[in-house]
């Protein structure tokens, strides 16, 4: 990662690499007060063009996948907020930089928080380990052929942009927690963060949600919640 000068808001425009192979560049941060103001802006990405560039020369910008925003509240104290504010409730607030490096350490603490109020013992069969999902590209060419023999359904490629198989995505949805939604399937197999955003794979990996969940597509959610996607088909509306 290629850090800047860090400003008032941050530690400014960065470059990282992703361990996907993509880059991210950004962010910029200013104080707003609309806490629904998670809108791109073209001067929010014409900053980023010019900071980005005074690092690293000649950044494929017009190859942009996507570009997004994203609120976070500030503590005038500068520093987190993580206690116990209702019996049961646990309220992590304030979480800026270093947010993502601590969370761990922050995901220990909340749980140590929870245990003692409930008085929880600990489980002796419980299991902290487990198993990520399989990746075929990871897999010798033999192996992959022997994978595909046995199960099919990791030979057929569901998401072009990221050559994910339906075997992934069947794994992803039958594993505790499962996926039940796309944005579900995309943040454990990348199905839908390529190119084409989604483009092409949606409507394959919502038949194979339905089917694999023994619901209708009309059931299949983006991001869970009322986020539904289709409300029907046109055959039956006529």
């Amino acid at each position: 990662t290629i850090f800047q000068l860090p400003g008032k808001y941050g530690k400014g425009v960065l470059v990282t690499p992703t361990v996907h192979g993509n880059l991210l560049v950004g962010p910029t941060a200013i104080d707003v007060d609309d806490k629904e103001a998670t809108a791109t802006t073209a001067a929010g990405l014409a900053e980023v063009r010019e900071k980005s560039g005074l690092a690293v020369k000649d950044l494929p910008m017009r190859q942009t996948i996507t570009s997004f925003a994203g609120l976070r509240a500030h503590e005038p104290r500068h520093d987190f907020f993580i206690g116990e504010i209702a019996p049961g409730f646990v309220d992590c607030a304030a979480i800026e930089s270093p947010g993502l490096s601590s969370a761990p350490a922050v995901g220990a603490m909340v749980a140590d928080i929870v245990k003692n109020s409930l008085h929880l013992e600990a489980d002796p069969a419980f299991d902290p380990t487990r198993k990520g999902i399989l990746d075929p590209k990871t897999l010798s060419f033999e192996e992959r052929a022997a994978l595909i023999k046995e199960k099919p359904a990791y030979g057929q490629i569901i998401c072009r942009c990221e050559s994910v198989t339906e075997g992934e995505i069947i794994d992803a949805i039958h594993r505790v927690p499962g996926a039940r939604s796309l944005d579900g399937v995309k943040r454990r197999t990348r199905a839908g963060m390529g190119r084409c955003q989604a483009g092409f794979c949606s409507p394959r990996v919502m038949e194979i949600l339905a089917r694999e969940l023994g619901v209708d597509q009309s059931e299949i959610t983006k991001s869970g919640g009322k986020s539904k996607i289709i409300v029907g088909t046109n055959k039956d509306a006529f």
